[in-house]
Formats: C-alpha cells, sequence, structure tokens
C-alpha cells in the first residue's frame, strides 16, 4: 500500500510539471553590501526573475565561485533559500556570505577601493540548486555584471 501511495504522488508531480517553461534570469538590480571585515562580506542581492509557470519552486542554498572586478573573492554562500512564486515577474533578495580565504595581500589596495566606489564588476559562477519537494536540479551560473553598489 505504501508503495501505491509513493507511486501515485510521484506521478502526480510529475504530470502536474508537463509544461514547463524556462525561467528567465532578468538581471542584477542592487547589490547591498552589509557588511565588510577581513573575513569577507555579507551583501544582499536584489535580482529580477521571471517565472512564467503555474508552479511555485524554491531555490535553496548554494555555494557559488565569486569574483569582485576580477579578482577571486572565494566562494559566495546562498545563506537562505528563496521561494520564487509561480507566474510572476518580481525582483527576490539573495543574502550571500562570501568570505576572502582567496584574496591575497596584493589585492588588498583594490578591496579598499572597491569599499569606496559606487559600482563593481559582480561575478558568480557555479551551481544553483532549485526545485521543489522532492525534486531537485543544479543549473549552471555564470553571471559577471557591472551593478551599483549601496549600503556600505
Amino acid at each position: 500500500m505504501k508503495k501505491y501511495i509513493f507511486f501515485l504522488l510521484c506521478s502526480s508531480i510529475f504530470i502536474s510539471c508537463g509544461d514547463y517553461q524556462d525561467v528567465t534570469f532578468m538581471g542584477i538590480e542592487n547589490v547591498k553590501v552589509t557588511s565588510m571585515s577581513q573575513q569577507g562580506v555579507e551583501a544582499e542581492i536584489t535580482v529580477r526573475i521571471k517565472n512564467p509557470n503555474n508552479r511555485s519552486f524554491t531555490i535553496y542554498k548554494s555555494d557559488l565561485d565569486a569574483t569582485l572586478n576580477g579578482m577571486d573573492a572565494g566562494k559566495a554562500n546562498l545563506s537562505k533559500n528563496v521561494r520564487i512564486k509561480a507566474n510572476s515577474e518580481q525582483t527576490y533578495i539573495f543574502n550571500i556570505q562570501s568570505d576572502f580565504s582567496s584574496i591575497s595581500l596584493n589585492d588588498l589596495p583594490k578591496l579598499m577601493a572597491l569599499a569606496k566606489s559606487k559600482n563593481a564588476k559582480i561575478g558568480l559562477k557555479g551551481n544553483l540548486k532549485a526545485g521543489k519537494l522532492f525534486i531537485k536540479k543544479s543549473f549552471p551560473v555564470d553571471i559577471a555584471k557591472n551593478v551599483p553598489l549601496s549600503g556600505f
């Protein structure tokens, strides 16, 4: 009986996901640096996403490689899951934590100049985990955008 219920649940999930359309990343709108120290940076990245599907989904905590103005900025960790609403085009805030473990002493002057600048080229590369319930998939991410910095 348990196998039958599990089969029905899985079948209904796969059938309901039949007419899937691609979710569109519309761009990074803002990056707000909430804190910066010798250990790393915490930031809120505001992203516009269009989901034309009738189903919402969640972007799960993920690790990405980060760059700041071409400098290797270590790992960027998405610290909270983000729920993307169905049939929507709106902005979502991603809380990112990055460590500076891979920044060399030669990069410190560049990092200080970056802290005072109004814009930065932010790069994120890796795999982002997304899905709903028991169905999860990794999506490759390779973004490099000039974005306004605020809040620091």
